[in-house]
């Protein structure tokens, strides 16, 4: 009897505390956070390209003789800088010289024959009065007349003055020559090449080239991948190992048919005025900075990740999920691209701890 006794009592304990569990009410949690606006901004993307220098312009330097002359005097070399007007060459001028006798004497005789023409016409119009009047008294005849009157015509000394102007042109030429006996830079820039050798014959084959370093051009190639962000007038810089210098420009054109020896599409960039220590055949790096519009920063661990990356906003006392896309990020801060707006409030602290429609105190923030 003691035994059911004992019984007894442990299930009404039993009872009682079974009672007082079910009693018990959970309490929602409220998370402490920490919130922030998105900043409106982006991180700035760089693309590199590799290029090379070269001259924009090339000018050939050619002795204007009409025969060889033999190179007296070469006062520069392949890789010297000069000025415009700069002596590069002089060219000994024998033939040259020759041929500008030879125009002299053409001319003087051209000019000596004009001129005894001349005096026959003036004495032949003083002559043609009195044959007329002979001829009209009978006493010469309309032969003689007729030679008079073409004689005091003046046809003759027509085409003497054209032979005349045509020597004296020649001449004129010829001694123009002479100054071509002097090669001369055109523009300033440096020599690049030289096809003429002292005490050898040269003629209009032979040149001297002059790389003018006043305005620079940059050959660059992009990849397939990377065309559709390159466009022309776009910010970009030039940056040269070689001299240390960085220079600002932009692109000048990208050409829309691929290059196949390089598999690429070419661009240029051009680099105005004159600059020091830069040579055609430089090797560069253009480099272009991609800065997206429209687009919010966050740090980096605001953003969390499920089945798709996603951020907690603030709605009064609770949160809500929100799907984002992301952009760059350098390890801090991460661009979102879309899914929040300039006015949202983005949980940045705590987040690790919420679930959505959570209940959230804003500790700092807002």
């Amino acid at each position: 009897m003691k035994n059911k006794g004992l019984i007894g009592i442990l299930l009404v304990m039993l009872l009682v505390t079974g009672c007082q569990s079910e009693e018990v009410v959970p309490q929602d949690e409220t998370v402490a956070v920490e919130v922030m606006q998105p900043v409106k901004g982006s991180l700035t993307q760089t693309m590199v390209f590799t290029g090379e220098l070269a001259a924009r312009e090339s000018v050939m330097v050619t002795p204007q003789v009409t025969g060889a002359e033999e190179a007296l005097e070469i006062l520069v070399k392949v890789g010297d800088t000069v000025d415009k007007d700069q002596v590069l060459a002089i060219l000994k001028g024998d033939k040259t010289g020759d041929q500008v006798e030879s125009a002299r004497l053409q001319y003087e005789l051209a000019k000596s024959n004009y001129n005894t023409q001349y005096e026959n016409y003036l004495n032949a119009v003083d002559q043609l009065e009195n044959t007329r009047v002979l001829y009209e008294a009978g006493a010469v005849s309309k032969l003689e007349y007729d030679n008079a009157r073409l004689r005091a015509s003046g046809n003759q000394l027509s085409l003497l003055r054209d032979q005349l102007s045509q020597a004296e042109f020649a001449y004129e030429n010829a001694l123009e020559m002479t100054e071509e006996l002097t090669l001369t830079a055109p523009v300033s820039g440096v020599v690049g090449e030289i096809n003429l050798s002292e005490n050898n014959l040269v003629s209009a084959q032979n040149t001297i080239r002059i790389l003018s370093l006043e305005n620079l051009e940059v050959a660059f190639f992009v990849p397939e991948g990377k065309i559709s962000l390159v466009k022309p007038q776009m910010p970009v810089r030039i940056v040269v190992p070689a001299s240390g210098g960085v220079y600002e420009s932009t692109i000048n054109w990208v050409n829309p048919e691929k290059d196949p020896r390089k598999n690429m599409y070419p661009g240029s960039v051009l680099l105005t005025g004159t600059r020091e220590n830069l040579y055609p055949g430089m090797k560069v790096l253009v480099e272009l900075d991609l800065n997206r519009e429209s687009v919010f920063l966050l740090p980096v661990d605001a953003v969390l990740f499920g089945d798709d990356y996603f951020v907690y906003r603030a709605v009064e006392d609770r949160v809500e999920r929100v799907p984002v896309t992301l952009g760059e990020d350098n390890g801090e801060m991460v661009e979102i691209l879309s899914g929040l707006t300039a006015e949202d409030t983005v949980v940045v602290k705590g987040q690790d701890f919420l679930g959505e429609d959570d209940l959230i105190k804003i500790v700092r923030g807002r």
